[in-house]
């Protein structure tokens, strides 16, 4: 069974939410720690929001976490 996982993102004074899915299992919960923990190493390399949010993405489904759009 699959969870949702969901995470705000900011760059400057942009915000939004993303919301992704993947398995309710540990290791799941642990990639998407780490995933988590990471963010700040993607946000560095980006010019503005619109690039953060598709790197952050990508990002999030390197490790296994598939993206809701709602």
């Amino acid at each position: 069974m699959n969870k949702p996982y969901i995470i705000c993102l900011q760059f400057g004074t942009w915000r939004n939410e993303l919301w992704f899915t993947a398995p309710d299992n540990e290791i799941a919960a642990n990639n998407w720690k780490t995933a988590v923990d990471e963010l700040p190493s993607v946000s560095e390399k980006c010019a503005n929001s619109n690039q953060f949010m598709s790197e952050a993405v990508e990002h999030f489904e390197r490790y296994g976490f598939t993206r809701i759009r709602h």
